[in-house]
């Protein structure tokens, strides 16, 4: 008994159905084909019909036949039931019945990525259109195109950094969460770039033994340029490359402050942003990476990770997740409902030639 309970249970395991809200019309199918049979399919229900419309005389003039054929017709339990069970098999196998063939384990082989975005307010600049911040978040979908197999976390930083994504394959997450971002989420304003920096390692240290890598887009404005260099050259100690997309021109903007204003210093000078090329510079070469100006063409992306990350970091084949691979049984009522279909139709058609 145990033994046969352990198989009924592992045959529950393993049999499963594709589309099972196929299965529902099943009662309907076998209530129609209970009332069809008991309103059309049975001789007396006949004979009652006709009595409703003529004398027992005459029915012979009326159905094609002898009275003792219409008393005894073995083939309309044939004929009244069979579309019904053909049609309940085609429901069956619509529903897709399979049984378990196996289940694989998929790898990927990529690295870990963690893009960090400036969102402070100087990425409102319009020294390239339509701004700072929406180049980048355009820019993101580019690097994004180019990954397969590679986890990408997604940092936002101005005063304070915070995480947005964690680590995912989920590429379109980052990228609707990409979009979303705008200075105004910021709590504390300002450019901290080492915080940025330090939380994207924060992002990365469960990734020990794979490839990983920071991919910071910004202007390059901070608050402390040696602390943000500290925090790279920790990247680098780290073995963590870090590749850098500058994002604005050397001639720089005014920051726009809402309603046609711009930001002023104290001294009441409205402060020009100007891309901090230098310092970006520095802060990639600390950190044994690459640093690209943002470009219109593709050659940023060919130079930052085409060049850059593609070649210098790590790609770890891991374990992704569990894909179960099912064998098909929709054949085994697909046959007999074709076959019960054609049959009823051969009946019908003899009929209609007799």
């Amino acid at each position: 008994m145990d033994a046969f309970m352990q198989w009924v249970s592992l045959a529950v395991e393993q049999f499963n159905w594709r589309s099972p809200g196929w299965l529902g019309l099943l009662p309907i199918i076998t209530a129609a084909a209970i009332w069809w049979r008991y309103r059309f399919g049975t001789s007396s229900g006949i004979l009652r019909r006709l009595a409703l419309y003529t004398e027992a005389r005459f029915w012979p003039l009326v159905i094609r036949g002898s009275i003792e054929k219409i008393s005894n017709r073995p083939q309309m339990v044939e004929t009244g039931f069979s579309p019904w069970i053909a049609v309940g098999l085609l429901v069956i196998a619509l529903a897709g019945p399979r049984w378990l063939h196996e289940k694989q384990t998929v790898f990927r082989q990529g690295a870990d990525i963690a893009v960090v975005m400036d969102i402070s307010r100087s990425m409102d600049t319009k020294d390239i259109l339509p701004d700072r911040l929406t180049r980048a978040q355009e820019e993101l979908h580019d690097l994004l195109a180019r990954l397969h197999g590679d986890r990408v976390a997604l940092i936002a930083f101005a005063g304070k950094a915070f995480t947005i994504v964690p680590l995912t394959t989920d590429y379109s997450a980052v990228a609707r969460f990409a979009d979303q971002l705008n200075p105004d989420m910021a709590t504390d304003q300002g450019s901290n770039l080492a915080a940025g920096l330090l939380k994207a390692r924060e992002a990365l240290l469960s990734a020990r033994g794979r490839g990983r890598a920071v991919v910071l887009m910004s202007d390059g404005g901070d608050h402390d340029h040696a602390v943000a260099l500290a925090a790279a050259a920790r990247l680098g100690r780290d073995g963590i490359p870090l590749f850098i997309l500058g994002v604005g021109t050397t001639a720089g903007g005014l920051i726009p402050a809402g309603g046609g204003r711009y930001v002023h210093d104290s001294h009441g000078r409205a402060v020009l942003s100007r891309l901090h090329e230098d310092h970006l510079k520095l802060l990639a070469q600390a950190a044994g990476g690459v640093y690209a100006r943002i470009r219109w063409d593709d050659a940023d992306w060919q130079a930052l990770y085409d060049h850059g990350i593609a070649r210098m970091v790590k790609r770890t084949r891991t374990a992704s997740h569990a894909r179960t691979r099912w064998r098909e049984e929709y054949g085994w009522a697909l046959f007999p409902a074709m076959l019960m279909l054609g049959w009823w139709w051969r009946r019908r058609f003899r009929q209609w030639l007799a």
